[in-house]
C-alpha cells in the first residue's frame, strides 16, 4: 500500500451519477472534467481524497450558488446519502435502517465510511436513546457541514424526527458530531398528549350542570 488517501467510485457515483446527474449544468460537468471527473466515461475504481474535495468544491459552486458555503456542503452531504440508498445494494441497508431505527441504524454507520474511502476512521459514543457522538479521523470535505447533512439525512431516513447534526472542532481534517433526534413514537405520542391534556383542562373549566 502507498498510504494514499483514496476515495472510492461507489462514493462518487452515490453524488454525481444519481443525486446530481440533473443538476449538473455543462459548465458544471467541463470543470468537474477538468478536475479528473469525467461523467461520460466510466469511473476510475478511486480517485485520489484531494479530487474528490475538489470535486465537492465544483459542485457546490454550481449546483447551490449564492448559498453559504457551509449551507452548500450541509445539502451535499444529504444529497449524497440520497444517491447511496438509491442504488440496489443501498435499497436494501434502507430497508434495514428503517427496521434497525435511527440509533442502530447510525452506529452500523462504519460500514458507509468504509465503503466509501480508505482513510475515514470512526468512534461512536451513544450519549443517550436519541444521541449519539461521532468523531471521524478524515471528514473528506473542507467544511464538516458535508458529513453533518449527511449523518442528519442518515438518521432522518431511519425514522428519526427532527435530527440535530452539530460538528465540533474541526481541525482542518477531523471533526466531532453530536446528532440527536426524536423519534417517531415519541413525535406520535406528543399531538394526542396536546389534545388529552387541552380536553383535561376543557372538562376541568366546563360549568356543573
Amino acid at each position: 500500500m502507498t498510504g494514499e488517501k483514496l476515495v472510492y467510485a461507489g462514493t462518487v457515483e452515490a453524488l454525481f451519477l444519481r443525486a446530481l446527474e440533473n443538476r449538473l449544468t455543462p459548465a458544471c460537468r467541463m470543470r468537474l472534467r477538468d478536475a479528473g471527473l469525467d461523467l461520460d466515461q466510466k469511473l476510475s475504481p478511486t480517485y485520489t481524497l484531494e479530487q474528490w474535495k475538489q470535486f465537492l468544491r465544483i459542485a457546490a459552486d454550481h449546483v447551490y450558488a449564492g448559498m453559504p458555503a457551509e449551507a452548500a456542503y450541509y445539502s451535499l452531504g444529504e444529497r449524497f446519502i440520497d444517491g447511496y440508498f438509491s442504488s440496489l445494494f443501498g435499497r436494501a441497508l434502507l430497508g434495514m435502517a428503517r427496521l434497525l431505527g435511527p440509533r442502530r441504524a447510525l452506529t452500523q454507520a462504519r460500514l458507509c465510511f468504509r465503503t466509501s474511502t480508505n482513510c475515514s476512521e470512526v468512534r461512536i459514543v451513544e450519549k443517550g436513546p436519541t444521541e449519539l457522538e461521532f468523531w471521524l479521523t478524515d471528514i473528506g470535505a473542507d467544511l464538516p457541514t458535508f458529513v453533518a447533512g449527511a449523518l442528519a439525512k442518515a438518521a432522518e431516513v431511519a425514522g428519526g424526527q427532527r435530527v440535530v447534526a452539530i460538528p465540533e472542532g474541526f481541525d482542518g481534517q477531523s471533526a466531532t458530531y453530536h446528532v440527536r433526534w426524536s423519534e417517531q413514537a415519541e413525535a406520535a405520542v406528543e399531538p394526542e398528549l396536546a389534545s388529552r391534556t387541552a380536553a383535561a383542562h376543557a372538562s376541568a373549566n366546563r360549568p356543573p350542570a
